[in-house]
């Protein structure tokens, strides 16, 4: 249900954007979000369909990019993506890791139409 908070703070981003930039439509939003945040494409897309009725970016496309889960080792400073769920250094089998990359979710760019 978070989808719901996040789907809108991302509608009130691109409005506010596009707005400042005089922009009549926004054709396309590019959003990057990182495969553990636990977000869901379809959910946004369809709480952003319903929200953006009435506005400036109804009927905008939302592009999702997908960052990979990438973890780096405590240990032996191994960098590597996250695999079957494991948070184990494949190079020395330590557990000690931090994850690098993974949890993000923000808005990238927008396509606008003046």
């Amino acid at each position: 249900m978070h989808e719901l908070s996040v789907t809108e703070g991302i509608l009130n981003a691109a409005l506010d954007e596009a707005q400042k930039c005089g922009a009549a439509k926004i054709i396309q939003i590019k959003l990057v979000m990182g495969e553990l945040s636990g977000i869901v494409p379809e959910c946004v897309q369809e709480y952003f369909d319903l929200l953006s009725e009435d506005t400036a970016a109804h009927g905008a496309r939302l592009d999702f990019t997908v960052l990979p889960a990438m973890l780096c080792c405590r240990e032996c400073g191994n960098k590597f993506r996250m695999e079957h769920m494991s948070l184990r250094c494949p190079e020395c089998l330590s557990g000690r890791v931090n994850i690098i990359q993974g949890k993000e979710f923000y808005l990238e760019s927008l396509e606008i139409e003046s």
